[in-house]
């Protein structure tokens, strides 16, 4: 047969590459675009707010610190695997190619030698990359290690100075964790070269290697063992900052076998690194698996082995004796780390009444007692007060303004823009050029409500701002910037400013006149724009001029994190209105750490709603922000503080002194609710200073629950009891202040023990005082207060018959409020009706050791409460009933039921102890409950 005469098969047309050079293109040019629009756009929002010096200082830190790691990485690694591919002779190779050739018939026509090299190349070099990129985001720890700062306070076993253990320590720990990996990973890829060139290999058992090889492996090996050496060294000082079940440090076991067995370690590791050298020159191959086997023997027995028997056989029998000088260090070390040891400690024995004497000798107190809680009122804000579904309020302030010369404590709410509800469509014009912020605050007095309707009294409310006091006017209502305005704008252009709804057929109109915001003067800029904010619109729209600027990140915390990312923010920022009539936002700024030597450990709760575990706690710095301008400054309100020493000399121009901040809004600087929170979480234990009463947590203390909203049984849900702020006079002073509160219980006990306060005042800002109470003394606690709320009849069975008909009870917070020598609690009582949920404050509840009552209004309660016999009066032109089993007045010290004259009862119902005839008709609009008699007159009862 003729086979060439058979037709031939056409060879196999090659496919074409050119899809994937275009799509890899396509990914390597996003890769490089799209990080460059983000810096590019950065570095114009840095400089619009004058702040350069954060970009670059955090831009060359990034770049850096990532590279000189990826670099260090790729040298250590690439060089080890270098030096192993150019060891390996040239017949090994053709051997290997020969081999591979049999097997894989398309080896691409390249020496392996070449292809080893480059292929190990890229790959470091993509691991060296991503090692780099993540070392990058530890630049403020390096910035730190480069401008260390003293605290003036030694650690009380290696006795160095607490800034060691904040600023150098974390970078020693960093450096030999990456150092040791990147050896580590070449030692690894250096083997697997040996082994698969067969340079180094097993023959009966025995290894088999050149003297060159074995040197290479051994070195690597013998500094593998030179930075376990040193990480054994760094182990030493992190046992004073180590978890134990009793307390946060070094104790006996660790001082006396941890921390000796720690340096043996470290002696032991450099000698096995000589012992790997030596034999360099020696036939011993087994010598690494000698000094491998032996650390890891080693560190078995003395690091625990050795400790857990110290423990359970000397330690565990003695606990408290072994103890108590390593107990004391925590104590002292914790107080000092969150500040505890400046807490001025006042005894206080408070009296069982409250008097009208006490009221009136505080009256400023009383007048600032809240009776609104933050939950019904934002509900009743935003029901009376949002007035257009594009406006929302997220959240109410509270705060301290001067009102007819008088300090009132009052609540407050931002106006703020939601663009996902603004009307029409949800165009690009509408939502960026149109509606582009809120509008104005609603402000009231703490303790006024419409005693009829169960509103607040307003301040200032309603579109444009009204407000009933001189001193507190709006001149600039616009809110540019807000905890939630997280879009960007366009201001001055062709496009007129939607400002706020004049009637239904017309709304007024305005124009950004502040000083902020990127120029869009510049097509490149407005396609970096574009390109960042991935919107065509901010290219080609006609309605944005030479004039034209973009705000962006307006969103406050994003803005202040942006400028100082080393920083931790409080998660509750409040709005302020100043002196000049403009609205500012102030942040919290914290500076924390992890490694306080000896300190206990706590949370925080920061922005974002994330909790920050730390061991030291300062609130250094005030921020700042203009709702209307954007401007931002940092402020530091405790320069000394060695966080902000070293910051202030990293940018010495973004940090002011507080004296530079404007008096009006210096007045309403206070201590944060989060830092508050953090310290009395850690008071309640650490406020016992001897060691034996603390290992016996004799006198431990806790924070109180509160009952909330009644759930659908009918029962109160409980929450742990928030700090509060208040303005009162403290005990024993007549000027008054404004606190923030929190009180104690016993541990496990219901009776109140102490309460801590933070002042806030200028002259005392900052300053904490507990009030103790005596020991011998029992003081009712909040929890116990409740009880006898709920076991009042005539309170319980107003829950019972309100959250039954139609309504649902919600309780505000329960306030503990010195006054004078004694202690007043007050508690107000909300209504929401099932049709709306918009709460209403329609009781109010008092009390003191001894009484508990339930009137309309504070005012009523108090009077009530401070009168002699302490009972209810019948309202004018009303009779007392008489009880139709006992001959007397049909009422108790709590409740009473007035009748018109000459009624008469039809049905039976029980009203504390005494049995009377009524019958129920219904409810009335004010929520008390009316009664029908025989003769046609009427009654109800009064709570």
């Amino acid at each position: 047969m003729d086979f060439d005469s058979l037709p031939r098969i056409p060879p196999e047309p090659r496919r074409h590459l050119g899809g994937w050079v275009v799509l890899l293109a396509i990914i390597l040019i996003y890769a490089v675009l799209a990080p460059a629009v983000q810096w590019a756009t950065d570095w114009l929002w840095y400089r619009e707010v004058a702040r350069t010096d954060v970009y670059w200082t955090m831009f060359w830190g990034r770049w850096l610190l990532g590279g000189a790691v990826a670099a260090a990485f790729f040298v250590l690694v690439f060089a080890n695997v270098y030096l192993a591919l150019a060891e390996t002779p040239e017949l090994t190779w053709s051997d290997l190619g020969e081999q591979l050739r049999t097997h894989l018939f398309n080896v691409v026509n390249r020496t392996l030698r070449r292809l080893a090299f480059w292929g190990s190349a890229v790959a470091t070099f993509f691991f060296a990359v991503l090692i780099g990129i993540s070392a990058a985001d530890y630049w403020p720890q390096f910035l730190l290690f480069a401008h260390p700062q003293q605290l003036g306070s030694t650690d009380p076993i290696f006795h160095r100075d607490i800034g060691f253990y904040l600023f150098r320590l974390p970078v020693w720990e960093l450096l030999n964790g990456w150092l040791f990996t990147s050896l580590l990973l070449a030692f690894i890829l250096t083997g697997i070269v040996y082994l698969a060139t067969r340079a180094f290999r097993v023959v009966a058992g025995l290894p088999v290697m050149s003297r060159v090889v074995k040197a290479h492996l051994y070195l690597l090996l013998a500094l593998l063992f030179v930075l376990k050496a040193a990480g054994y060294f760094l182990d030493r000082f992190k046992l004073l900052y180590s978890q134990s079940n009793l307390f946060v440090g070094a104790g006996y076991t660790d001082i006396h076998a941890r921390l000796p067995a720690l340096t043996v370690m470290a002696l032991l590791a450099v000698v096995a690194a000589l012992y790997l050298v030596v034999n360099i020159w020696r036939k011993n191959f087994f010598a690494p698996l000698y000094a491998l086997g032996g650390i890891i023997a080693l560190s078995l027995l003395l690091l625990d082995i050795y400790p857990s028997i110290v423990q359970r056989l000397q330690v565990s029998p003695n606990e408290l004796a072994m103890e108590t000088p390593y107990l004391a260090n925590n104590i002292a070390m914790t107080r000092l780390a969150y500040g505890l040891n400046t807490v001025q400690t006042v005894p206080f024995t408070p009296t069982p009444h409250v008097t009208s004497a006490m009221l009136a000798s505080s009256p400023i107190t009383v007048k600032n007692i809240r009776l609104w809680d933050h939950r019904p009122l934002l509900e009743s804000y935003r029901q009376g007060q949002t007035l257009r579904t594009y406006y929302q309020m997220n959240d109410v302030d509270i705060d301290r303004y001067q009102v007819n010369n008088q300090l009132r404590q009052v609540m407050l709410a931002a106006r703020e823009l939601n663009v996902d509800q603004i009307p029409g469509q949800q165009s690009w014009v509408n939502r960026h050029l149109i509606y582009t912020h809120g509008y104005g605050l609603v402000m009231s007095p703490v303790n006024e409500f419409d005693p009829e309707k169960g509103e607040p009294v307003y301040y200032i409310k309603d579109i444009p701002p009204v407000s009933t006091l001189p001193n507190l006017r709006i001149k600039r209502p616009g809110i540019y910037f807000g905890e939630s305005t997280n879009d960007y704008a366009v201001v001055d252009t062709r496009q007129p400013e939607f400002d706020y709804p004049q009637s239904e057929a017309q709304n007024a109109v305005t124009n950004f006149s502040g000083q902020g915001g990127i120029p869009l003067n510049n097509p490149l800029v407005r396609a970096l724009m574009a390109a960042r904010f991935s919107s065509v619109d901010l290219l080609v729209s006609d309605s944005i001029t030479a004039k034209s600027r973009l705000l962006m990140r307006r969103q406050i915390l994003d803005r202040v994190q942006a400028l100082a990312p080393f920083l931790v923010f409080d998660r509750d920022p409040y709005i302020v209105l100043g002196d000049d009539g403009q609205l500012s936002w102030i942040l919290d700024g914290y500076t924390r750490s992890i490694r306080f030597p000896y300190a206990s450990y706590s949370t925080l709760d920061t922005a974002g709603g994330e909790s920050a575990q730390t061991n030291y706690l300062r609130n250094p710095v005030k921020v700042v922000v203009n709702a209307y301008s954007g401007a931002t400054t940092f402020y530091t309100v405790d320069a000394h503080e060695p966080f902000i020493r070293a910051w202030q000399s990293i940018f010495p121009a973004l940090f002011h002194p507080l004296s530079e901040m404007p008096d009006g809004l210096r007045r309403h600087i206070r201590m944060p609710e989060g830092l508050f929170n953090t310290i009395s979480e850690v008071y309640r234990r650490y406020h016992m200073t001897d060691p034996t009463t603390f290992y016996q947590q004799e006198d431990l203390w806790d924070i109180p629950n509160e009952s909330s909203e009644l759930d659908d049984s009918g029962r109160p849900m409980t929450t742990r009891m928030e700090a509060y702020y208040t303005v009162m006079s403290l005990p024993g002073q007549t000027t008054t202040e404004y606190l923030l509160i929190r009180p104690f219980t016993s541990a496990g006990k219901k009776n109140m023990i102490a309460w801590l306060c933070a002042r806030n005042d200028p002259g005392h800002f900052g300053e904490l005082q507990v009030y103790n109470f005596p020991k011998q003394t029992f003081v009712n606690g909040p929890e116990l207060i409740e009880s006898q709320i709920n076991q009042t009849p005539e309170i319980s069975q107003a829950f019972s018959l309100w959250n039954t008909s139609g309504s649902r009870v919600w309780l505000g917070n329960l306030l503990v409020i010195p006054i004078a020598d004694s202690i007043l609690y007050v508690q107000p009582v909300y209504l929401k009706a099932q049709q709306s949920q918009f709460p209403q404050l329609q009781r109010v509840i008092v009390a003191d050791q001894q009484r508990v009552l339930m009137r309309r209004t504070l005012d009523e309660a108090l009077a009530e409460l401070t009168s002699a016999a302490a009972t209810a009066r019948p309202t004018r032109g009303a009779v007392t009933v008489r009880s139709t089993t006992r001959r007397q007045p049909c009422h108790t010290s709590h409740s009473m039921i007035a009748l018109a004259a000459g009624g008469k009862l039809e049905a039976p119902i029980w009203v504390s102890r005494s049995r009377i005839r009524v019958c129920r008709i219904g409810w009335r609009n004010d929520f008390t409950t009316h009664y029908k008699l025989a003769g046609g007159a009427t009654c109800r009862t009064i709570f």
